[in-house]
Formats: structure tokens, C-alpha cells, sequence
């Protein structure tokens, strides 16, 4: 229902949502009540994805913000609460413990954040890709960090300043043995992962950025590098480590002669897989610059979207592989030849499917 300039949800006999702001204002003050109800929470949709409001005053009522709402806070300089479960400080949004912070405005003046020393928790969705912080510092209560690199995209440095149960070195967020975060604009083209750590934070993207143009990993590592390294210029892994395996700064999986990753920073026209090349993991030659790939003899499987958004034009597939994914070769927008042996398993495949008009033979793969 609307009020004014509020579109309203009602929630209770006397209590309400504020959905949408339908003014035009750039400083935007959330009513305590709006008609015969007291507001409590705040929708995803409360401004419109063009709104340019530069300051917001959040009155004591407001119990919950949808995090989506936040979304559409790409102008926001300032945010005002002194709630029991809302509040600010310096216009930044917190809970009302100020242990965790929910919002960072992302047009705030100045580019290091240091936080309260109560401070445990960065929620999802707090950070926003146009936040301009370089330098983030915490103290030894807090204990975890939810944002994802592409939210913080120009923070290059972590700092801890007491101990807890974090930590950092050279700017990066460690847990113990896992790496939690690496800052996407420290300036380094190099990075070694340090000897103990075991695993690596996975966020649904690589959190090493394309500009690193070689990264050293060591023996005791055990997990995340694959969903991780994807972006960066090659991969090099200590020979002793029992989960991970590299050539010429191609990953692999080391049980299972499983190719993981083709770095996608990685400069080259042609790649022949190494002979032992048992599978192709979905994804592993995803954002590859490399235009001609051949695969060898020893290949069984290939998984879904293995090549998707890659610039691979020819692709030779050998007898070998009797297990392809039925999206296989999806994503494949370049793809302009792909060569199999007459009858194979490949052959069936390619004819069985739209890409009928790129395959090619060959007499012996």
C-alpha cells in the first residue's frame, strides 16, 4: 500500500515494512510511523536502482534490513541508525553491538577502514564493488570476513592489529591454516601461498587476481586451488604435495591425472596436454586465451563446460575419451574445427549434437 511518498508491506496489526522510497530527495529520512503503522524493517527494493540518495537516517524502529536492499545503496555517502539493533558510527552500519558490520557506504570519503576493536563479523553483502577502501584493519575480536573479492576490488592490503583468532601476513587473511582472503589490487604479480597452509577459502570465484602472473604453491596444501587460481598467469606447485601437480603452469590433480585449471592469464596460441591427461575438470580452460588445444592419447574424460568462454578455435579430441558429458564442448563460442578419429566415441558425440557442422577427421589420434 502507499503512503505518501512509502510503498509499505504490512507485516503486524500495527507494524510495517518501508518496500519503496518513491521521492526524489538525495537525503532520505525512514519515519519512525508511516499512516497508522510503526516501520520495523526495511525491503530489498527500498531504492530504485537509478536513485542517487546520498544519506540515510534509520529510525530506532528498525528491527531487519533485507540484505539486497543494499544492492541499490550505490550512491550512499552516509548512514544514520541509533537503534537497539541498528547503529552507526563514522556512517557505517553495524548491528546494535557493533559486532558486525552490515553496511559500508559506498561512496565514503577515504580509503582506510579500521575497525571498532568489538568488531567479529563483515556480513555478506556489506561491501560493494564501488567501495573505494584500500586498507582494512581489525583487531584480535574479529573472526570472520564474508566478502567476496569482487565486492572489495580495490583493497590491497589486510592488516591485523592484535592478535586473535586471525591473522595476516603480507597483507593477506589467514585462519589458522587456511588462506581467507587475498586482497584482489595488492600490488604484487607474484605470490607464494606460504608453506602449512592447508586450504583455501572458496567463494564461487577465483580470489587471485588476473594480474598475478605466477603463483607458488606448496606441498602442504590441500584444498580450494582450483576454484581459486583460475584468473592468474600460470600455477607452480611444490613437487612433494600430494593433491596438486603442475606442468608448464597448468594445474592438475594429482590421484587422478585430472586436469583442473588452464590459467586464463596464461599467453599462448597452442597447448598439447601432457601424455598421463586423464580427464578435463568442467571449467578448467574457462576465460583461456589460447586458440588451438590438442588432447592426448591417454584422455577418458571430458566434463560439462570444460572449455566454456574460452578463445579455443580448434580442438583435437582422441580416440581415447569414452566418457563425454553431453555439455561437454557448451560455451564453446569460438570453436570453429574440431578434429576426431572416424567412429570414435568423439565422432558419435559431435554427430549426435548441434556442433555436426566443425567436426573433422583424422586418420590416427
Amino acid at each position: 500500500m502507499r503512503e505518501g511518498d512509502w510503498e509499505i508491506r504490512k507485516i503486524g496489526k500495527d507494524t510495517c515494512s518501508v518496500e519503496r522510497y518513491l521521492g526524489s530527495g538525495t537525503e532520505l529520512v525512514i519515519p519512525e510511523r508511516i499512516g497508522s503503522y510503526q516501520t520495523v524493517e526495511i525491503g530489498a527494493k527500498l531504492l530504485k536502482k537509478t536513485s542517487k540518495v546520498r544519506s540515510l537516517s534509520i529510525p530506532r524502529s528498525i528491527e531487519y534490513i533485507d540484505p539486497e536492499a543494499f544492492q541499490s545503496w550505490r550512491w550512499m555517502e552516509g548512514v544514520k541508525a541509533e537503534g537497539k539493533k541498528l547503529k552507526s558510527r563514522d556512517g557505517v552500519l553495524y548491528d546494535g553491538a557493533f559486532k558486525s558490520l552490515v553496511f559500508y557506504p559506498p561512496k565514503k570519503e577515504g580509503d582506510l577502514y579500521e575497525a571498532p576493536d568489538t568488531l567479529r563479523r563483515v556480513l555478506p553483502g556489506a561491501f560493494s564493488a564501488t567501495v573505494p577502501l584500500r586498507t582494512f584493519s581489525f583487531y584480535g575480536s574479529f573472526e570472520e570476513f564474508s566478502a567476496k573479492p569482487s565486492e572489495c576490488p580495490r583493497l590491497e592490503c589486510i592488516t591485523a592489529l592484535e592478535s586473535g583468532k586471525l591473522s595476516t601476513s603480507e597483507g593477506v587473511l589467514f585462519k589458522g591454516k587456511k588462506l581467507l582472503f587475498y586482497p584482489a589490487a595488492k600490488r604484487a604479480d607474484r605470490y607464494s601461498i606460504p608453506e602449512g597452509t592447508e586450504s583455501i577459502e572458496v567463494y564461487g570465484e577465483p580470489m587471485f587476481p588476473s594480474h598475478i602472473s605466477a603463483l607458488s604453491v606448496p606441498a602442504s596444501l590441500k584444498a580450494g586451488l582450483a576454484e581459486n587460481a583460475g584468473l592468474t598467469g600460470g600455477i607452480e606447485v611444490d613437487y612433494g604435495s600430494q593433491a596438486y601437480a603442475s606442468r608448464s603452469g597448468v594445474l592438475f590433480s594429482k590421484r587422478d591425472g585430472k586436469l583442473l585449471v588452464y590459467p586464463a592469464g596464461k599467453k599462448e596460441d597452442f597447448y598439447m596436454a601432457p601424455h598421463g591427461t586423464m580427464a578435463i575438470a568442467s571449467g578448467a580452460f574457462r576465460g583461456a586465451s589460447v586458440s588451438s588445444v590438442v588432447l592426448p592419447s591417454s584422455l577418458v574424460h571430458i566434463e560439462g563446460e570444460a572449455f566454456a568462454s574460452s578463445a579455443i578455435s580448434n580442438l583435437v579430441i582422441p580416440s581415447s575419451a569414452s566418457d563425454i558429458d553431453i555439455r561437454a564442448l557448451s560455451g564453446m563460442d569460438a570453436l570453429t574445427a574440431v578434429f576426431v578419429e572416424p567412429r570414435s566415441i568423439g565422432d558419435i558425440f559431435l554427430s549426435g549434437s548441434s556442433l555436426g557442422g566443425v567436426k573433422r577427421y583424422v586418420e590416427y589420434i
